[in-house]
């Protein structure tokens, strides 16, 4: 049983998309303007690739421009409903709806095409910076957002948790330690210290979701967003008291770090592989052949898949420690990497190929697409 309150006299809530807010947050919005308190709402992206309810919107999915406008004046509807009128969307970068997809074992994860523009691909303290505009700006004593796991696994969700509490962190920063609490969503299921809502606040909360009609299917008692898994307009949304933990700010280096024993690994199996002859003379290098395509696999698919050149950067560092400590001389003169043809062979070509790698301007599919299409034009 919740034993706290929740009587925050300037709310600020961070949502991803157009829609969670009134998913999550009607309630909440709901009972603090009709106590007198202040509501800031800030939403990350315009929801450019939601997937629509009503058949006759379908046209929207996959254009962007169409899909952002329409569901921003859906937000704009709900607002009005709740009686909010402090609302905008982040920043002039204009983020985009990463979108979502289930991975193996029907979890939500990223899309395999992710463009830079998407929220998830922006780097973590960018879009804190624009929280924290907002936070100096309307200096909240609340801010309220998703759960470290981002609700159900969206990956935007996840990405406004951790911008969330960096936000906070630096605001606290600046202004000597004073930072408003941190509550985030709780999910069913999970232990939390505050219910707001009830029937009280139950027709704004319906109000507010028949807005989002594009992307809510409104019952006569209930909501849903899946066919079948139905919620009640007067069911209260729950909060928990959070602490913006300082791991946002290690993340982006933790993800690249894995590129050091990666690099290592390669050096090493490249030492295996380079010296093996096949009996053929003309094959007499497929060692060599193999140990090289194996760099450039790795080295090209963490480039492509990961765009991640921080990873990059340690796994040239990792390779060329490996190749260094491998091609010296070892207990009574054995060397793993020999001063021979094949030998020079592969450190010079896994050295080139990793090089070739790092300043290629952009290796993106999405780029290759756009070139396709306007040749073929």
């Amino acid at each position: 049983m919740a034993k706290q309150s929740f009587k925050a006299k300037r709310i600020l809530l961070v949502h991803a998309h157009p829609d969670d807010e009134s998913l999550q947050s009607a309630h909440i919005m709901a009972d603090a303007i009709e106590r007198g308190a202040e509501v800031f709402l800030l939403t990350l992206t315009r929801g450019e690739r939601g997937k629509v309810k009503l058949e006759e919107l379908k046209a929207l999915e996959g254009n962007k421009a169409a899909m952002g406008a329409f569901r921003a004046g859906e937000l704009r509807n709900a607002m009005a409903a709740l009686g909010v009128t402090n609302f905008k969307f982040a920043g002039t970068r204009a983020y985009l709806d990463t979108g979502m997809r289930l991975g193996n074992f029907g979890r939500p994860t990223t899309p395999p095409r992710v463009d830079e523009l998407s929220l998830h691909a922006v780097t973590t303290a960018v879009i804190a910076e624009d929280i924290v505009a907002v936070m100096k700006q309307f200096k909240p004593d609340a801010v309220l957002t998703y759960n470290a796991k981002g609700g159900f696994g969206h990956p935007d969700h996840k990405k406004a948790h951790e911008a969330t509490a960096m936000a906070i962190r630096a605001y606290a920063k600046a202004h000597r330690g004073r930072r408003p609490q941190f509550w985030v969503f709780a999910e069913k299921g999970e232990r939390f210290n505050v219910a707001v809502g009830g029937q009280s606040t139950a027709a704004k909360k319906r109000a507010a979701l028949e807005a989002h009609a594009s992307q809510v299917m409104i019952h006569r008692d209930t909501y849903s967003i899946t066919p079948g898994i139905e919620t009640r307009f007067d069911e209260p949304e729950r909060l928990r008291k959070a602490s913006p933990n300082i791991l946002p700010w290690f993340k982006p280096a933790a993800k690249a770090l894995f590129g050091l024993p990666l690099g290592l690994a390669l050096g090493v199996a490249g030492a295996m592989l380079y010296n093996v002859r096949a009996d053929n003379p003309q094959h007499s290098y497929i060692g060599l052949y193999l140990a090289l395509t194996i760099t450039a696999s790795v080295t090209i698919g963490l480039r492509f898949f990961r765009n991640s050149r921080g990873a990059l950067y340690l796994l040239n560092l990792g390779l060329t420690l490996a190749l260094w400590y491998l091609s010296r001389n070892h207990f009574n003169g054995y060397i793993f990497i020999e001063d021979n043809v094949a030998g020079n062979r592969y450190i010079w070509g896994s050295l080139i190929i990793c090089a070739v790698v790092v300043l290629f301007p952009n290796l993106r599919r999405e780029n290759w697409r756009v070139s396709g299409s306007r040749s073929h034009r």
